[in-house]
C-alpha cells in the first residue's frame, strides 16, 4: 500500500459515541421488479433505437432469461453437462420507467447492478456508459441524466462470449452456472452528496493494533472533516469503540491511521470477530458516509507454509465451480452461502478455491462469518497472449479488489486455471494487481502448464499437481492420481503397492514457497438416479436421464444404487489416502479437493461424496471423513496393508496438529478384530504436541502369530474425550506356501476341447483366461475409481497418442457369498484387492441374460455401462464352471492372492457351488472369443 497524501492534522480522539450510518446520508431507489424486455437476435436494437421505444415482452429482475423462461427452447440433449430448457446468447434489452424523487435533486446518483454481463446503459435516449465486468458490480454515474420526475432506464445486456473470450471459465460456462443473460443480486439507484466517498479500504496491522484507512473522495474542493467510527461484533455482542477525527485537505485520495486503544480480537477459522468501519466526511456544504466490514487478521507466507496471526495453518480446501442447478447462477444472498460453508466445514474444510470465477459479496460476507479462507480467481483459462484481454482482466481484477478485499476471508488471488502460455503478460497483470492492493497473497495461476512451469519471483504460493523439475516421474507429483493423459498409468495410486507411507516430501522440497496440491482426488462415483427428481429449477438432468436409459437398456437399472454405494465407498477410501498423503508431507501447505461435491459438466464428472446440491450420497459420514480432514489428524505409517501371521505388524504413530492450541492429552491405540475383540492396545504418554504441523510420537508393534485364520483387523488411534480419531484396516493371512487343489477340480487357462468335454461330462472347472485371449472384449484392471470423466480424458488421451484408462469404478460383491468364506472382504474394493485387480481383465458380459450377475462385478463408468465380470460362474451342460479373470495362479507369491485362490477352491468343492445360470458351450465360447 502506498501513502499518496499526507494528513495535515493529527488525530483527535473523542469520548462521545456516534452511531451515524450511511443510510442517514444516502438514499436508494430499488429497481427490482418487472421490466420491459426483448431479445435482439438480429443485433439491431441500437440502430433501431430500442432504448427509446416500449419493448413488447416483460421480464422480472433480478433474474435471468433462463429463470424467466425466455430464449430458444432447447430440443436436443447433451450428456456433457446439465441441460438448459431455454438458451440464449447475444444482446437482450431491458427497459423500465422510474420516478426520481425530489430528494435525488442535485445529488450524485449511481446506478448499481451487482452482477451482470457486458452492458450498455441508456437514460431516456442518452447512452451513459458501458461495462464488461463479470465478477464485480457494474456502477454508472448517472447524475447528469436523472432529475426528479419520470425517466426510462434501458439496459442492453450481451452474453455473447466473443466479448469476453476468456476460455471455458466457470463464471459463464454451461458446464456449471451457465452463460445466463440478465441481472442478479442488488440493483438500485443511489443518491449521495455531490462530494462523496467513492472508495473505502481498510489495511489492518495486528502488531501495531492499527488500521490504515484509504479513502477516496470525489468532487471535493475544500477541506473536509473525517470521522471514523469503529464497531466491534464479537460473539453476538456489539461494542462502539472510540471515534477518531481528522481534517483532510486533499480532495482525492487520503490515508489515515486509526489506533485501537484496547486489545484487538483476531479473525481466523475458529473465531470470527468482525469490525465495522464507518467513515463520515463533512463540511459546511456536504456530508456523506460509507461503511465497510473487516477483520483483524494477518494471513501470510511463513517459509513453505501459511500462517494466520502468527500461527502455522494448513489449507484443507475444496474446489468450487459455481454448481447451482436450481438457479443456474451463484447465490446472491448471505444465508445460502452460510449454509454451503457450514456443510463444507462439517467435513473439515477450511478453504475454498473458486475455479476461474469470483463469487459475489454475499459469499465473502458468509465466509467472514463462518471462518473460511477464500481463493478468488480471474475468469481466465488459456494462453494470455492478447494485450487486450490482459487489459480487460486487469480492470476485472481491480474491480474485484475494490469490491471484496476488505473481507478478512479474501486471502488469496489467482489469475486463472491451467494457464498454458503468455506468462509474461500474466506476470505484468499480477504485479499490477499486487501493486494496486497487496492484501491478498498472489500466485501465477492454478496448475499452469499442468504443473510443468516453475513459479516466477512474484508468486507468493504455488498451486500444482506436480512440481516442475522432474518431468512426469511419480516423485514430482503432489497428488496420488492423475489422468492417463497426464501421468503414466494414472500415477501413484494405480501403480504402487498400497501403503500409508506415501507423501510428497521430495516434490515439495523442490520449491521454496508454499505448495497447494491442485484438484486432488477426482474419483468418479456412479450416480443413484433418484437424484434426477431434485432438478426442479432452470437446469434439467437430461444427461442423467440419458445415462439412466442406457443402464436400463442393458438390464441393470436395479443396480444404480448398489453401484453408487460400492464406487462411493471406494472413492471415499481413496480420498482418505489423498488427504493423508498431503498431511503426512511435512512442508505441504494445503490441498484443494476436486471435489467434495459433484461437477455435473465436462462430460458429467460425478466425483463428489456430496451431490450437486451439497447433499450427502451416504457413502461416508462427516465423522469418518474428518478422520483425515481436520485441524488435528492422527496418522499411522506402515509399509503395507497385507500381513501374514508369521510377522509383527509395525507402524509409526504421527499426529498433525494445525489447530489453535497444543495437544496435552495422551494418544491411545488398539487393534480389534471385526467382532470387536481387542487383540492389543497401548498408549502414548501425554506430552505437549505443539500446533505447528507434523510430529512423530513413536512406534507400535503387534505380534500376529495368534491369528489362525484369515482376518481383517482394524487399527484404531484416538485421543480420549475429543473428536480426534482414525482407523486403518489391515489383512492378516496364514503364511502357508501351498494351495491345495482338490482332484475333483480341473484348472485350465484355455477353453479348449478338453475343457469343454470335461464340462459336458459333468466336471468342475476353474478357468483363468489368458490376458492375450480376452484383450479385445475386456478391460485391464484399474485400481482406483476412474479419474474425473471417462469420455473427456479418453478423447484427450487419443488426441495426444497416450494410453486410454480402463475407465472402471471398482468392485461390487456380496461379502456373505460363500466364495468369500476364507477371504474376508467388503462389498466394495479395498486395499487387499490391489494385486488381484492389477493382474486381471474384466470381461464384458453384455451378451448374458439381463438378470445374470457376476459374483464379483466390476462397476463400469456411466457412459459405457458394460456388465463386467471379475469372478463369475455358469452351468455348462452337466458341468460347473467358475471363471476368475484375476491371474491368481500366477501371483501365488502374494498372500492375498493365495488366500483368495484357496477360498475359491473351497467354495467350488462345497455344496454351495451350484451355478443356476445355464449356458451352452457355444454361448460360452462366444463370450470369450
Amino acid at each position: 500500500m502506498k501513502y499518496a497524501y499526507l494528513i495535515l492534522l493529527c488525530v483527535i480522539c473523542f469520548n462521545c459515541q456516534n452511531t451515524s450510518t450511511p443510510t442517514q446520508y444516502r438514499h436508494t431507489l430499488n429497481l427490482e421488479g418487472s421490466w420491459q424486455f426483448a431479445l435482439d437476435t438480429a443485433n439491431v436494437g441500437i440502430s433501431e433505437k430500442w432504448f427509446s421505444i416500449d419493448l413488447k415482452d416483460k421480464i422480472t429482475l433480478p433474474g435471468t432469461t433462463d429463470s424467466n423462461k425466455k430464449g430458444f427452447i432447447k430440443t436436443d440433449t447433451t450428456t456433457m453437462h446439465l441441460n438448459r430448457p431455454y438458451t440464449y446468447e447475444g444482446a437482450a434489452w431491458y427497459r423500465k420507467k422510474v420516478i426520481i424523487p425530489e430528494n435525488f435533486k442535485d445529488q450524485h446518483i449511481t446506478l448499481f447492478l451487482e452482477r451482470t454481463k457486458p452492458s450498455n446503459v441508456w437514460i431516456d435516449s442518452t447512452l451513459v456508459g458501458s461495462s464488461q465486468l463479470l465478477q464485480a458490480p457494474q456502477q454508472f454515474d448517472v447524475s447528469s441524466y436523472l432529475s426528479p420526475g419520470e425517466h426510462y432506464i434501458t439496459l442492453q445486456i450481451n452474453n455473447d462470449l466473443k466479448l469476453t473470450p476468456y476460455g471455458n471459465v466457470h463464471i459463464y460456462t454451461d458446464d456449471t452456472q451457465t452463460n445466463w443473460n440478465g441481472v442478479i443480486g442488488k440493483m438500485y439507484l443511489e443518491a449521495s452528496a455531490q462530494t462523496y466517498i467513492s472508495n473505502l479500504q481498510v489495511f489492518p496491522n495486528i502488531e501495531k493494533k492499527t488500521l490504515d484507512v484509504e479513502i477516496e473522495i470525489e468532487n471535493g474542493s475544500d477541506q473536509v472533516s473525517l470521522e471514523l467510527l469503529v464497531e466491534s461484533s464479537i460473539n453476538g455482542a456489539t461494542t462502539q469503540l472510540k471515534p477518531q477525527q481528522f481534517i483532510l485537505t486533499n480532495k482525492s485520495k487520503n490515508t489515515v491511521s486509526y489506533a485501537f486503544e484496547n486489545d484487538i480480537a483476531l479473525w481466523d477459522e475458529y473465531e470470527q470477530p468482525l469490525y465495522k468501519l464507518t467513515a463520515i466526511i463533512s463540511n459546511e456544504n456536504t456530508k456523506d458516509a460509507q461503511s465497510v466490514t473487516f477483520g483483524m487478521r494477518d494471513f501470510k507466507v511463513d517459509g513453505r507454509h501459511f500462517s494466520i496471526n502468527g500461527r502455522q495453518t494448513f489449507l484443507r480446501g475444496k474446489h468450487d465451480a459455481a454448481v447451482f442447478p436450481i438457479t443456474g447462477h451463484t447465490p446472491m444472498d448471505v444465508e445460502s452461502w452460510r449454509k454451503i460453508y457450514k456443510i463444507a466445514k462439517s467435513y473439515g474444510i477450511n478453504h475454498y478455491r473458486f475455479h476461474t470465477y469470483c463469487p459475489p459479496e454475499a459469499a465473502f460476507t458468509a465466509a467472514d462469518l463462518e471462518g473460511v479462507y477464500l481463493q478468488a480467481e480471474l475468469p481466465f483459462w488459456g494462453g494470455l497472449e492478447s494485450d487486450t484481454i490482459a487489459a480487460q482482466l486487469k480492470a476485472e481484477g481491480e474491480a474485484m479488489l475494490k469490491a471484496y478485499a476488505n473481507h478478512p476471508s479474501f486471502v488469496m488471488f489467482s489469475p486463472g486455471n491451467e494457464i498454458w502460455s503468455g506468462h509474461d503478460n500474466v506476470e505484468k497483470l499480477m504485479l499490477s494487481l499486487k501493486d494496486y492492493d497487496g492484501r491478498p497473497l498472489y500466485t501465477m495461476g492454478s496448475n499452469n502448464n499442468i504443473g510443468y512451469v516453475p513459479p516466477r519471483d512474484y508468486a507468493e504460493f504455488f498451486v500444482g499437481a506436480r512440481t516442475p523439475f522432474d518431468g512426469d516421474a511419480n516423485k514430482a507429483h503432489t497428488r496420488l492420481t492423475h489422468a492417463f493423459a497426464d501421468a503414466k498409468d494414472g500415477g501413484i495410486l494405480n501403480t504402487q503397492t498400497p501403503s500409508t507411507n506415501f507423501n510428497f516430501d521430495y516434490s515439495v522440497s523442490r520449491l521454496e514457497l508454499p505448495i497447494i496440491s491442485h484438484e486432488i482426488g477426482q474419483y468418479q462415483i456412479y450416480p443413484d438416479y433418484k437424484e434426477i427428481e431434485k432438478y426442479t429449477g432452470v437446469l434439467k438432468a437430461w444427461n442423467l436421464i440419458e445415462f439412466k436409459n442406457r443402464l436400463e437398456k442393458v438390464g441393470m437399472l436395479d443396480l444404480d444404487s448398489d453401484f453408487q454405494k460400492a464406487s462411493g465407498a471406494w472413492s471415499a477410501i481413496c480420498y482418505k489416502a489423498e488427504m493423508e498423503a498431503a498431511l503426512r508431507t511435512k512442508d505441504m501447505a494445503g490441498f484443494q479437493l476436486l471435489d467434495l461435491q459433484d461437477f455435473p459438466g465436462q462430460g458429467t464428472a460425478l466425483v463428489g461424496i456430496l451431490d450437486a446440491f451439497m447433499d450427502s450420497k451416504d457413502v461416508v459420514t462427516p465423522k469418518t471423513w474428518k478422520q483425515s480432514c481436520n485441524d488435528v489428524v492422527l496418522l499411522l505409517e506402515f509399509p503395507k496393508y497385507i500381513w501374514t501371521n508369521s510377522e509383527h505388524f509395525t507402524a509409526q504413530l504421527d499426529v498433525v496438529n494445525y489447530s489453535n492450541k497444543a495437544i496435552t492429552e495422551g494418544m491411545q491405540w488398539k487393534v480389534e478384530k471385526e467382532n470387536g475383540f481387542v487383540m492389543n492396545q497401548g498408549n502414548v504418554s501425554a506430552t505437549s504436541i505443539s500446533n505447528d504441523g507434523l510430529s512423530n510420537l513413536g512406534k507400535l508393534s503387534v505380534d500376529l502369530s495368534n491369528i489362525e485364520k484369515p482376518e481383517r483387523l482394524n487399527v484404531l488411534v484416538f485421543i480420549p474425550n475429543t473428536e480426534y480419531s482414525n482407523s486403518y484396516p489391515i489383512w492378516v493371512y496364514p503364511s502357508k506356501e501351498n494351495i491345495g487343489v482338490p482332484a475333483s477340480i480341473s484348472i485350465v487357462e484355455d477353453l479348449n476341447t478338453s475343457a469343454l468335454n470335461n464340462l459336458k461330462n459333468g466336471g468342475t472347472v476353474l478357468y483363468f483366461p489368458k490376458t492375450s485371449s480376452v484383450e479385445k472384449n475386456s478391460f485391464l484392471g484399474h485400481f482406483p475409481p476412474e479419474f474425473w470423466n471417462y469420455g473427456m480424458f479418453k478423447s484427450i488421451s487419443e488426441s495426444n497418442n497416450k494410453p486410454v484408462s480402463p475407465g472402471t469404478l471398482g468392485l461390487l460383491m456380496d461379502p456373505k457369498h460363500p466364495i468369500f468364506n476364507a477371504f474376508p472382504t467388503d462389498f466394495h474394493t479395498n486395499w487387499q484387492w490391489f494385486s488381484m485387480i492389477k493382474n486381471s481383465n474384466s470381461l464384458i458380459l453384455d451378451n448374458t441374460t439381463n438378470d445374470y450377475r457376476p459374483i464379483v462385478q466390476v462397476v463400469d463408468n456411466l457412459e459405457r455401462n458394460h456388465k463386467l465380470g471379475l469372478i463369475f460362474e455358469f452351468k455348462v451342460g452337466s458341468g460347473k464352471l467358475l471363471v476368475c479373470m484375476a491371474q491368481l495362479n500366477k501371483i501365488a507369491d502374494k498372500p492375498e492372492a493365495r488366500q483368495l485362490y484357496q477360498s475359491i477352491l473351497n467354495y467350488m468343492e462345497s455344496e454351495d457351488f451350484n451355478p443356476s445360470n445355464e449356458i451352452s458351450a457355444e454361448e460360452l465360447t462366444s463370450i470369450f472369443y
